[in-house]
C-alpha cells in the first residue's frame, strides 16, 4: 500500500513538474515569439503600406505628367506642360521626403518597441529563474526532510525491533526458569 502511495505521488510530482515546465516553455518562449512575430508583422504592414502608397502616388502622377504631354500643340501648351512638369517633380520630391521621415519613424518605433519586448523578457526570465531556485530549494529541504523522517522511522522502528526480541529473550529465559525449578 505504501509503495502505490509513493508511486502516485511521485506520478503527481511529475506531472506537476510537467506541468510547470510547460507554463514556463510557454512564458518564457512561446509569449516572446509571439510578440515579436505580432510587432514585426505590424511593423512590415505600416512600411509596406507606405511604400505602395508612394508607388501608386509616384505613378499617378507620372501618368497624369505623361497625358498633358499629349495635350501639346504649340508653344504655349508646351510652356504650360513645362510648368506642370516642374510643379509635379517639386510635389513628388515632397511626397518622398516625407515618406522617408515617415519610414524613419516607423524603424524608430519598432526599434524602440523590439527593445522594450527584448527587456521585459530578460526580466520574465530573471523571474522565472528565481521562481525555480526558490523552487528547487523547496524541493531539495523537503526531500532532506523526507530523508530525515525515513531514517528517524527506520531507526525507531529497528529500536523497537531490537527490544522487542531483547524482551522477548528475558520472557523466555524467565519462561523456562520457573520450569528448570519445578522439576
Amino acid at each position: 500500500m505504501s509503495a502505490e502511495k509513493t508511486t502516485n505521488g511521485n506520478d503527481h510530482a511529475a506531472e506537476q513538474a510537467t506541468n510547470r515546465a510547460k507554463e514556463q516553455f510557454d512564458v518564457s518562449a512561446i509569449e516572446p515569439a509571439r510578440a515579436y512575430g505580432s510587432l514585426i508583422t505590424d511593423y512590415y504592414e505600416k512600411l509596406f503600406s507606405t511604400q505602395f502608397d508612394a508607388v501608386r502616388a509616384l505613378a499617378d502622377k507620372s501618368l497624369a505628367q505623361s497625358r498633358s504631354w499629349l495635350d501639346v500643340k504649340d508653344s504655349e501648351s508646351f510652356q504650360k506642360a513645362m510648368e506642370e512638369q516642374q510643379k509635379t517633380i517639386r510635389d513628388m520630391g515632397e511626397r518622398l521626403k516625407e515618406d522617408a521621415q515617415k519610414i524613419s519613424s516607423l524603424s524608430e518605433e519598432y526599434l524602440k518597441e523590439s527593445q522594450q519586448l527584448a527587456m521585459e523578457s530578460m526580466q520574465q526570465g530573471r523571474k522565472q529563474l528565481e521562481e525555480n531556485m526558490q523552487q528547487g530549494k523547496e524541493q531539495a529541504q523537503d526531500n532532506a526532510q523526507h530523508h530525515n523522517d525515513k531514517q528517524k522511522n527506520t531507526s525507531s522502528s529497528e529500536g523497537n525491533q531490537h527490544k522487542g526480541q531483547h524482551q522477548g529473550d528475558k520472557s523466555h529465559k524467565s519462561n523456562s526458569a520457573p520450569n528448570k525449578q519445578g522439576h
